[in-house]
């Protein structure tokens, strides 16, 4: 009784089952928060303003605050709610690791997940960047490795989820209409074909691309292209493509794609899914903004954002600029009021 449940998968270290007894369970703030020299928010972008604000009242002095995706302007989210002063006054540390330490699925809620996958190598962007030695000493202990790649800004900018889910369902879905079926949900990552993933590619170096004038404008950024970031989240597929590596991973096997299955056969896509929910405002359309601020065109982004919007019912992007009347609802930088490259810094 009272212990909590993860049975590792046989290829992982460790595996089988593993069991751990929580010290406390619960959703006050107060009961939890003050008590707490490091917290781990796992948690979708969307929720960073409510949970800031949630424990705000409750934070101790030199805490770190880890956020994994930490992706979505974790770090302008937390100046937003705190305020810069309290942060340095009570030296609080920001840091977003990626990738997410696990792919798991709950199979009974509160008591018991599986887990597929569990990360050898992590990526760690630091508030603020003179944190970054100790920022990575506490990712260490907590998953076991721990790498700085600079500001919060350099995590928010990897190759993840962004840049392989929606460019994934573009390729699937961008011919479905409302009316039409679609014949079968197919396996999201074993399935993988070429068009796919020469979808996230071209993404991945229009990304590279406002890395580099970024860069060149005054706010250092260094961002992998997507195969070189899978290859540091799951070594061992070097030697082939982006497609194979989807297709032979262990961590990817059995995903289904986010269709709903109607009632007279068949499929549609599902709009209101995190991977159009989080990866499009929370995701894209962060690089979009940032792509903006640098003058970097983006069409292959611009493509799939409003072909998405669409669906969604929402207005980001418009001519080629984020500047749809939904543009305020994204994580972008200038929703926060960042204007300039320089005000990155």
């Amino acid at each position: 009784g009272g212990v909590i449940q993860a049975t590792f998968a046989h290829q992982l270290t460790p595996s089988g089952l593993i069991e751990g007894k929580p010290v406390v369970v619960s959703k006050d703030p107060a009961e939890v928060i003050p008590f707490c020299d490091v917290i781990v928010m796992p948690l979708p972008s969307f929720s960073y303003f409510d949970v800031f604000t949630a424990m705000k009242p409750y934070l101790k002095d030199n805490a770190f605050i880890c956020v994994t995706p930490g992706q979505g302007g974790v770090d302008w989210v937390a100046k937003q709610v705190f305020g810069t002063d309290m942060l340095k006054a009570k030296n609080i540390t920001i840091f977003s690791t990626l990738p997410m330490p696990f792919n798991c699925r709950i199979t009974e809620f509160g008591k018991h997940v599986g887990v597929q996958a569990f990360k050898p190598s992590y990526m760690v962007g630091t508030y603020p960047l003179e944190k970054s030695a100790e920022a990575v000493a506490v990712n260490v202990k907590l998953f076991g490795h721990g790498k700085s790649i600079g500001r919060v800004l350099c995590v928010t900018m990897l190759p993840s989820n962004p840049v392989l889910h929606p460019q994934r369902l573009y390729r699937l879905c961008k011919d479905w209409a409302p009316g039409k079926t679609l014949p079968e949900n197919p396996l999201f990552y074993e399935q993988m074909d070429h068009e796919s993933t020469d979808l996230m590619e071209i993404v991945s170096k229009e990304l590279l691309a406002i890395a580099s004038k970024l860069t060149e404008l005054g706010c250092d950024v260094e961002v992998p292209f997507v195969k070189a970031y899978l290859d540091f989240v799951y070594p061992g597929h070097e030697s082939v493509d982006t497609c194979e590596l989807f297709r032979s991973e262990e961590g990817f096997k059995g995903f289904r794609c986010p269709f709903v299955e109607l009632e007279g056969g068949g499929f549609e896509p599902n709009f209101k899914n995190r991977y159009f929910t989080e990866d499009i405002p929370l995701g894209l359309c962060v690089f979009k903004g940032l792509a903006d601020l640098a003058g970097v065109e983006t069409p292959m982004m611009d493509t799939v954002i409003s072909w998405a919007q669409h669906y969604m019912e929402k207005e980001y992007v418009v001519g080629g600029r984020l500047a749809g009347k939904d543009a305020g609802e994204t994580a972008a930088p200038q929703t926060f009021g960042i204007t300039t490259v320089q005000q990155l810094h």
